[in-house]
């Protein structure tokens, strides 16, 4: 196994958090703007379900660190979380703003506005905890000498 002494680490392996970061978000950004472009815009309506997402990339992100995930890896794993809920709720933003209009009435614009708020900001802790807490096991279990599998999207 590759793997350096805790001090000697960064806090955060770039190579390895672009890596999850982008492969994840490429993803569910695919998902949303082939959907949305065949005429179905509440497709982001599932941004909650994308946010589990969020565990495959903090074990991506460790297994691509390859025994050198960071001095704190639920750090790491929590900022990568964090910055991909921030992007699924831009995402979320974005589309809901420009195919999903809320209509005239300022009620409902207000509606509008608070959902996309709170999937911005819900998305962005959750992501964070649930990527933080697996990027946390798959590091421990590749201390204890466990050889980790890169989980990936295969298309067909």
């Amino acid at each position: 196994m590759n793997q350096q002494s805790m001090t000697a680490q960064p806090w955060i392996n770039s190579s390895a958090f672009v890596r999850s970061l982008g492969m994840w978000l490429m993803v569910w950004g695919a998902l949303v703007f082939m959907v949305t472009y065949g005429g179905q815009p509440g497709v982001v309506c599932l941004t909650p379900m994308a946010w589990l997402l969020a565990l495959p990339a903090g074990w991506n992100y460790v297994v691509f660190a390859q025994g050198k995930s960071g001095k704190q890896p639920f750090v790491a794993g929590a900022i990568l979380g964090a910055m991909l809920g921030l992007c699924y709720g831009l995402l979320f933003f974005g589309v809901s703003a420009y195919k999903m209009p809320a209509g005239p009435d300022p009620i409902e614009a207000a509606k509008a506005q608070n959902v996309a708020l709170f999937m911005i900001g819900a998305g962005t802790v959750i992501t964070a905890l649930l990527s933080g807490f697996m990027a946390y096991r798959a590091a421990v279990l590749q201390r204890r000498g466990q050889v980790l599998p890169v989980i990936k999207v295969k298309p067909r």
